[in-house]
């Protein structure tokens, strides 16, 4: 019996979220520019939002949007990525701030264009649309 509940509790251990602030028990995978899944866990950056991979306004998005997910890949790759969670989203991601060598992922983004800071609201998606595209219109993705 006791062979048997060991491997189930290990297996049930490593399973549970890690806290708070703790660092990623293996290599994150970036999915677009501000999403990450470490493990079974799908982490939304907190502080940035990137352009749209999936449903681009545009081509200039879907481009900023890859070379935004290339850099993400890059930046999780660099060494241990600390996990300061403060929530989820509306799609149940959590939301956190993840941190390499001491420096915030999310900002770094934002610092090398790459994203731009969050912001709630609809407001916030034409602005993003404007700045990846160059205008508020919404035109069909490519």
């Amino acid at each position: 019996m006791c062979k048997f509940l060991l491997p189930v509790c290990l297996a049930f251990a490593a399973a549970l979220p890690a806290r708070a602030d703790e660092a990623a028990p293996s290599v994150p995978v970036a999915l677009d520019g501000n999403t990450a899944v470490v493990g079974t866990e799908r982490i939304r950056l907190a502080n940035s939002v990137a352009p749209e991979m999936i449903e681009p306004h545009c081509m200039p998005e879907l481009r900023a949007g890859l070379k935004a997910r290339n850099r993400l890949a890059e930046l999780l790759r660099l060494g241990p990525v600390l996990i300061k969670r403060s929530g989820t989203d509306r799609f149940g991601r959590t939301l956190a701030r993840l941190t390499v060598g001491g420096r915030d992922v999310g900002a770094l983004l934002i610092q090398e264009g790459l994203a731009l800071p969050w912001q709630e609201g609809a407001a916030s998606r034409e602005t993003q649309t404007r700045h990846w595209c160059g205008t508020a219109q919404d035109p069909k993705a490519p």
